[in-house]
């Protein structure tokens, strides 16, 4: 950027800083359950919540639905071909942290705990764990999501 003239360099950074003022993220998360027990993936080299247990998810591409976000997400981070036939929206959490956002919810029950192949720079473990005896750190909304679960409630806002 070097290269271009002062004002078109601060034109550019004007606009990218309006760009990132307004971004406000959709990131699609997937509950696998089985048998009372959640997949979670150990959060590693993203970022945001590294070493913190959360399941399976990304954010929402332009020109996708959620549910569509849900099966990609699925398949990059765990390698699992679900069928959106298979999801079952809980819910929305909305959440404060790293300027804010909103986390939809999908339900994937299965039949049987599959192995998950993990995706590098995204995890550095997975392992199924019983819904009430979670790891530590969990994302500070995971327990909200998983009270969600049967409930006729649909929509959390934390802080």
């Amino acid at each position: 950027m070097s290269a271009l003239p002062a004002a078109v360099r601060r034109w550019i950074i004007q606009v990218m800083s309006a760009a990132a003022r307004h971004r406000f993220p959709i990131v699609v998360h997937t509950l696998m359950t089985c048998e009372e027990a959640i997949l979670l993936l150990r959060r590693a080299g993203t970022g945001l919540a590294d070493g913190h247990w959360a399941p399976p998810g990304g954010h929402l591409e332009p020109g996708e639905t959620p549910r569509a976000a849900a099966v990609r997400e699925t398949r990059e981070e765990v390698g699992l071909d679900l069928d959106a036939s298979q999801l079952a929206a809980v819910g929305a959490v909305h959440f404060l942290a790293a300027g804010g956002g909103l986390n939809l919810l999908f339900h994937a029950p299965l039949t049987k705990r599959v192995t998950p192949r993990l995706h590098p720079g995204t995890a550095d473990a997975a392992a199924w764990w019983p819904q009430g005896e979670l790891p530590r750190p969990v994302v500070p909304w995971l327990e909200t999501a998983l009270e969600l679960l049967g409930s006729p409630q649909w929509f959390v806002e934390r802080p």
